[in-house]
């Protein structure tokens, strides 16, 4: 159940993800002041991101998505995904140009539950010594 959590919780990453990244991107873009440095801007990011950009990205996020199988990983899992909600939440706010209301909120929905259930699952899985685990458990030796 809890490997289906993590799933659940990368895919309900995407959307914040790649709407923080288009952010940055045109961000960087616009700062260049001119219609003919904006395309230029878009140019280079598009000639470095298709051949490496790619392939990182997709690295990440099957590195990201098969971590949560590993009963091991799966509490460093769920905090990169919480990390990664929280970063690019920031990003959106930081980066825009109207003031917060309660109209953006659905937006922001999909990455507040992929945040509780990164969050939940580095707490639940976080491995113990056998310290707590006997007194947690004083029968188990």
């Amino acid at each position: 159940m809890r490997p289906l959590l993590h799933i659940v919780s990368v895919l309900c990453l995407l959307p914040s993800v790649l709407f923080a990244s288009a952010f940055l991107a045109l961000g960087h873009a616009i700062a260049a002041g001119t219609l003919l440095g904006f395309f230029e801007q878009l140019l280079v990011m598009a000639t470095l991101l298709i051949p490496w950009g790619a392939l990182v990205s997709f690295a990440i996020f099957f590195a990201l998505l098969f971590a949560g199988f590993s009963q091991r990983l799966r509490w460093l899992a769920g905090l990169c995904v919480a990390g990664f909600a929280i970063g690019s939440a920031t990003v959106v706010l930081a980066l825009g140009s109207q003031p917060i209301s309660w109209d953006q909120l659905p937006f922001f929905l999909p990455a507040l539950l992929s945040a509780s259930i990164g969050l939940w699952l580095a707490v639940n899985e976080y491995p113990r010594g056998k310290a707590t685990q006997s007194i947690r458990n004083p029968e188990s030796p």
